[in-house]
């Protein structure tokens, strides 16, 4: 289940990275806002993630490790439109 929620997740997150790099090539300050904005969206996607996969493992690091990459896919995209 967790594995699952973290492709989910890091599609979901894909064009959100590509979106935040227009926005700061457009106007650097709309980028900040927007980065912070979707950062703090990240956290319960991240917990989403992690939670079940702790449960389903016990492993904490294992946890931690699927959460961070599910939102890995931001800055991927990011780097893809640059």
């Amino acid at each position: 289940m967790g594995l699952n929620t973290a492709l989910a997740i890091a599609i979901h997150n894909f064009p959100e990275g590509l979106a935040t790099f227009v926005a700061a090539l457009d106007d650097p300050s709309v980028g900040v806002v927007l980065g912070i904005a979707i950062g703090i969206h990240n956290i319960p996607e991240g917990l989403c993630v992690a939670l079940p996969t702790y449960y389903a493992t016990g492993n904490r690091c294992k946890a931690f490790m699927w959460g961070c990459l599910s939102g890995a896919s931001e800055p991927i995209a990011a780097l893809l439109g640059w």
